[in-house]
């Protein structure tokens, strides 16, 4: 398990930097665009110094998520240790590993020998839990930025990857819950998050505000699964619509796909999307099987071609909300009514 420290310059001030220790050694981690990364480059070459310094022999490793796979030999990076401390840093970033995750590991040196080295301090274990309003200030643009970050290879190192829930993107991508929103809040407030600014699960507004962002939360194996709606709120979610028996059931599995099918009724968007997909693929296919209706079953069989609202489920759409030709998708009807019961359930595989 690693402990968060931080890093102190010689004028007594917190440098501002991720940097967590373990038993294998000292780990930067990489500049986010939050408030705990700013001083990643002071961070590393202060370190650096420092172990010269005390005359400690220390080894650089590439650490990023991609990498940490792979052998720790195979990604250390070796360096001029008679270069300056700027020298250094610059290799660092010719070597491609510029304001990414690095460990740095000193064999033989303890960890509190290490840390006392690099003139760093333990953090409190003392985290106040935020309140609903300052937890509310996580916006979906926080929570879609916290997602493509995670995305491309950074992470939320404070958070434990996730044993009990997914959060699945839009393309069916599994994301720790915890690491997504954390991220996010850091965004939002301008604070370095911990597990204990918040809690996560059914019914809390971690969970609320990452399904509103267009995420699906889905129980693991050691997860609780998602409880049933009020019977009230499916009633309300109905009025206006009249769903087929079928229909019903996915509703009472999860509400908010009521109005996910009311657009696919709406008989001009889906001729629409038709005469389109015809008019760029000359005939009609499932996008999901390939299935050629025409092709098994003749002219007659076009009619299996249903139009389904591919995008609706994922952005919280504003009244007046115009849907575009890319929000559709032509399915047959056994690959939508397998989508549609994966919508009840909470999954989405884009």
């Amino acid at each position: 398990m690693s402990d968060q420290v931080i890093l102190i310059n010689d004028n007594g001030a917190r440098v501002q930097a991720s940097i967590t220790m373990d038993e294998r050694g000292i780990s930067l981690h990489s500049r986010g665009r939050t408030i705990r990364n700013v001083d990643y480059r002071v961070a590393l070459e202060l370190m650096i110094s420092r172990l010269d310094n005390a005359g400690i022999d220390y080894n650089i490793f590439f650490d990023g998520i991609a990498k940490q796979n792979l052998p720790l030999s195979s990604r250390q990076h070796f360096f001029d240790r008679k270069a300056t401390v700027q020298e250094r840093f610059d290799a660092i970033a010719e070597a491609g590993g510029a304001y990414r995750r690095l460990l740095i590991t000193a064999p033989g040196v303890s960890p509190v020998e290490l840390r006392v080295a690099i003139g760093a301090v333990a953090v409190a274990n003392e985290i106040v839990r935020l309140s609903a309003r300052d937890l509310r200030k996580v916006t979906t643009t926080h929570i879609q930025s916290a997602v493509q970050r995670l995305l491309n290879g950074d992470d939320a190192p404070n958070f434990a990857p996730s044993r009990d829930y997914d959060a699945f993107t839009e393309t069916g991508t599994p994301l720790a819950p915890k690491k997504v929103f954390g991220l996010a809040l850091e965004e939002a407030l301008g604070i370095e998050a911990y597990p204990g600014h918040f809690s996560a699960g059914w019914g809390q507004i971690c969970f609320e505000l990452l399904e509103e962002a267009g995420l699906w939360i889905t129980p693991k194996k050691e997860g609780v699964a998602r409880p049933k709606p009020d019977p009230k709120k499916v009633e309300s979610e109905l009025v206006g619509f009249a769903p087929t028996e079928e229909e019903r059931s996915w509703i009472e599995g999860n509400p908010k796909i009521v109005s996910h099918l009311q657009r696919e009724r709406a008989a001009g968007l889906a001729k629409e999307k038709r005469d389109a997909f015809i008019a760029e693929h000359k005939r009609l296919f499932c996008e999901d099987c390939k299935l050629d209706p025409v092709e098994r079953y003749g002219t007659a069989g076009a009619a299996c071609i249903e139009v389904h609202h591919h995008g609706t489920h994922i952005a919280n759409m504003q009244p007046g909300h115009k849907t575009s030709m890319e929000d559709l998708k032509c399915l047959c009807a056994n690959c939508h009514r397998v989508l549609h019961r994966k919508l009840a359930l909470g999954i989405h595989l884009g």
